[in-house]
């Protein structure tokens, strides 16, 4: 294995360290792989903290959920679904709310590479394409 592969394993290591019991970034976590970090050469220093940030926000992209709305928003809906996807992948998950009148009707989730889509303009640009 090379040696840039090696860096990129240990770094994302590294961020799963960082995690807390929650699944979320824990500061004092990170801080603490960050300071074991402080006796390396300054060139693999560097390199290792680059690709510790890049899975660093993976890890935030995943323990966040993005709920996009067009319309009312039902608070108890939205705890029911935060409940179901925290259980499903398996950490808890953090909601974002951003109002998207572009979905006419409905709900999009995205929940870091995964999006759960509910809405009208969904589901007529599927009917657009099935038609095409």
């Amino acid at each position: 294995m090379n040696l840039v592969r090696q860096q990129k394993d240990f770094a994302k290591k590294l961020a799963r360290l960082s995690l807390g019991s929650d699944g979320q970034i824990d500061g004092e976590r990170a801080q603490a792989v960050m300071e074991s970090l402080r006796p390396l050469k300054p060139r693999v220093q560097r390199a290792l903290l680059k690709a510790y940030l890049h899975y660093l926000r993976i890890e935030d992209r995943r323990a966040r959920m993005l709920y996009e709305y067009a319309g009312l928003i039902d608070p108890s809906e939205l705890e029911r679904l935060r409940t179901h996807y925290s259980q499903k992948y398996g950490r808890n998950l953090r909601v974002d709310l951003k109002p998207n009148p572009a979905l006419l009707a409905g709900l999009r989730l995205s929940i870091g590479d995964d999006i759960y889509e509910n809405s009208a303009s969904g589901r007529l640009a599927a009917l657009a394409s099935a038609l095409a």
